[in-house]
């Protein structure tokens, strides 16, 4: 096994101990969290790196065995604008997805044959040479992207949530006029 596969499994690994750790900080509301009307929300961020992840198991296995769940191309597909926000499966339900199939693309990782990783790849984007293995690297950059977007959405989110401590200052009336050893006199 290449190194480089093994650090991509890491990688892998990392993103989805990211992805869960801001999944549990954040609660059913705030999934559907749009700071202004350009911005996706975490569910839809979650569910196209779910998505994609798909595509990352279709690079790396010729003959792959992929699972869905209801109206997943039809929410997570690339260029698909927002549903309304009934539309959407359960958080767990895409998370339970997103960890399986991450699951599933580290095993692949472990098993992919040169060949495999140098052929050219069915997907007909990108920069040339169009390999699958340039696909694999381009699209696990695609998930650290969204996993940024994550990161900023949950923490916008729970920083609403918690509002900050106020912090009151009382001001001094006759302050001391010297400081000695760091110590007012």
């Amino acid at each position: 096994m290449h190194t480089y596969l093994k650090e991509l499994q890491k990688g892998f690994n990392q993103n989805t101990e990211s992805v869960q750790k801001f999944a549990s900080e954040i609660d059913a509301k705030e999934v559907f969290f749009r700071p202004y009307d350009k911005v996706n929300h975490f569910i839809w961020n979650l569910g196209h790196i779910t998505f994609v992840r798909n595509t990352l198991i279709k690079l790396l296995d010729a003959n792959p065995s992929l699972e869905l769940f209801d109206n997943e191309r039809e929410l997570f597909m690339p260029g698909k604008g927002l549903m309304p926000n009934d539309a959407y499966p359960a958080l767990e339900l895409i998370l339970e997805h997103f960890v399986k199939r991450g699951e599933k693309i580290n095993q692949l990782l472990e098993v992919v044959s040169d060949e495999q990783l140098y052929k050219e790849s069915w997907l007909k984007m990108g920069n040339e040479p169009r390999t699958n293995q340039n696909h694999v690297f381009f699209f696990y950059n695609h998930e650290i992207e969204h996993l940024g977007e994550l990161k900023l959405l949950k923490n916008l989110a729970v920083r609403i949530r918690k509002p900050k401590k106020i912090v009151k200052f009382t001001l001094i009336k006759n302050p001391p006029s010297k400081i000695k050893d760091g110590l007012y006199n």
